[in-house]
């Protein structure tokens, strides 16, 4: 059994001048060991994204025994995902259910194995990754610490027994018995299915590993064994990643004239070779010191090449470089004109301004308010469907319907006027703008501070709420093996994603609640900020066009 990548490429969403992967091409055979490594943000958890059929490479192809996993367009082919097992960087970020046995019961549903087969799986698992028997079947797993969490999760990814294994960082955050533990797991694996690992813990992977893929702004600049590359640290060096301990000892045993390979990946290895030189060393040890400097110096990997220094960024152009205030009064105005429209023409009207606002963003953003609005008309039909029901006598009323689907409508204009200026103002800019507007009030004693930190709240979550939603629906793909579009999730899987999306949220407001406690800010001290915004030719036009706008929805 095999896997091959050919010419893989893979772009942001909607924006294919950032290359996250760049002509990746390899194969790799069942049983082998493979590390992944590189710096950060070198592409190695995207790659394990599009092994695994997560991700959808934008160019090249990827096969399993010479059949490619992407079927259709949008679609991958659900046996295939079947071979798969990854495990995230934060693996514990995956847990959901009320109870452990209902944790095993998620990842374990796809495969409709039976009872005793299930039960053999979860007992193998549980055995490997909990030492302590702290995974009761009925006990919830947010009652197990943040490791246990994730031997936890590791484990409901190893009871699925996978053909290719995938783990990013599968060491990160344990103790050093559960890595013991881990090892022991994987060295039981090898031969039996392949093993991928992306991880900077190169101490402990280099002994198990008989292949290392390095990886170096998404393109891949070293295909080899570990030895090859402990003879090869300059390649370490480009790709600024640190050398392991084998290749650190060799350069510093050279510095003290004790010459050996950097290519002993165990510390028993290198005690024997490091022996071994003292003993050849004997009687010479007095001119080590001097052999020693040549040694060194042949030994020490080079720097890295310095790179170039980055170019100013360019001024930003269309709506991103104007002035909040200005958008910040064009969002009223439409608001305020839109709330007033009564009837479905003028409706239309408004909704034909704010189209036009979205002008000119990237497609990224414009990819997310689509996701928005079929949200949103989804919400809208079941809201219809209910405000015309009529219970006495029991029938469906056309008007009240109608007047709803009015209501949700003007709704859905303003809320997507609010998401244009959410997304195209940062959010500082966006917090001056506020309260250089909130300022004068303030100053006429009325109590508008804690609106300002609120509405910066707000729109701070808006695009917060998006990434985590990208985020967790992938984790939800990877454990459900559902062969969706990327990015959507199956109605039943929406349990699994709600409570991990709201976890990630609470913790994300915990994290700014305290840092806003360290830097002592509240809505005033928001307020009082000093305004560093520069009000251009540019805003001037903007504003006389929110004002001829709000004429126009006024009148009309």
């Amino acid at each position: 059994m095999s896997i091959a990548l050919k010419e893989v490429g893979v772009t942001v969403p909607d924006s294919p001048e950032v290359t996250l992967l760049q002509n990746i091409s390899f194969m790799l055979q069942e049983g082998s060991v493979t590390l992944l490594i590189g710096h950060a943000g070198s592409g190695k958890s995207t790659l394990l994204q599009v092994m695994s059929g997560l991700l959808k490479p934008q160019t090249g192809t990827i096969t399993v025994d010479e059949q490619p996993i992407w079927l259709k367009p949008m679609k991958a082919d659900p046996k295939q995902l079947l071979r798969f097992g990854l495990t995230f960087q934060f693996p514990e970020q995956q847990l959901f259910a009320r109870s452990i046995a209902q944790e095993f019961a998620y990842s374990l549903r796809p495969y409709k194995l039976e009872k005793e087969e299930r039960d053999r799986r979860i007992r193998e698992a549980t055995h490997a990754l909990d030492p302590r028997g702290v995974f009761a079947m009925d006990r919830s797993p947010f009652a197990l610490s943040g490791g246990e969490q994730r031997r936890l999760a590791l484990a409901t990814t190893f009871a699925t027994a996978p053909d290719w294994l995938l783990m990013d960082e599968p060491t990160a955050g344990l103790e050093a018995a559960a890595v013991r533990e881990l090892l022991r797991m994987l060295r039981e694996r090898v031969g039996r299915g392949g093993l991928v690992v992306a991880t900077h813990d190169l101490d402990t992977f280099f002994p198990l590993a008989d292949r290392v893929l390095v990886l170096d702004h998404g393109e891949l600049v070293f295909d080899g064994s570990p030895q090859e590359l402990c003879r090869a640290p300059e390649v370490l060096a480009r790709a600024g990643v640190g050398l392991p301990s084998c290749a650190e000892a060799s350069v510093e045993m050279a510095r003290v004239g004790i010459a050996i390979a950097p290519d002993l990946l165990t510390p028993a290895l290198a005690a024997s070779a490091i022996l071994a030189a003292l003993r050849e060393a004997g009687s010479a040890s007095a001119s080590a010191p001097a052999a020693g400097t040549d040694a060194a110096r042949v030994a020490q990997p080079p720097r890295p090449a310095q790179r170039p220094a980055p170019e100013p960024p360019a001024p930003q152009a269309g709506w991103l470089g104007l002035d909040p205030r200005a958008k910040w009064l064009l969002y009223l105005l439409l608001a305020i004109g839109t709330m007033g429209q009564q009837g479905w023409g003028s409706l239309a009207v408004a909704a034909a301004l704010v189209g036009c606002s979205f002008l000119g963003l990237p497609r990224s953003v414009l990819g997310g308010i689509r996701k928005i609005a079929t949200s949103y008309a989804i919400f809208l039909i079941f809201s219809v469907a209910l405000a015309g029901i009529q219970f006495s006598p029991l029938g469906y009323s056309v008007d009240n319907g109608w007047s709803t689907t009015f209501i949700l409508t003007r709704l859905f204009v303003v809320l997507m006027a609010g998401c244009w200026l959410a997304m195209s103002t940062p959010y500082s800019q966006l917090v001056q703008g506020l309260n250089w507007a909130l300022k004068y009030l303030y100053k006429v004693k009325l109590p508008v501070a804690s609106f300002s930190l609120a509405v910066s709240f707000v729109f701070r979550f808006i695009p917060l709420i998006m990434r985590e939603w990208q985020q967790f629906s992938m984790i939800v793909r990877a454990r459900g093996k559902a062969s969706v579009r990327p990015g959507s999730v199956r109605v039943r899987d929406i349990p699994a994603l709600v409570v991990p999306l709201l976890l990630g949220m609470f913790h994300k407001a915990e994290q700014m609640t305290v840092a806003m406690e360290m830097k002592q800010i509240d809505g005033t001290t928001l307020l009082l900020r000093k305004n560093t915004l520069e009000w251009e030719r540019g805003d001037t036009i903007l504003v006389v066009i929110a004002l001829i706008a709000w004429v126009l929805l006024l009148f009309t």
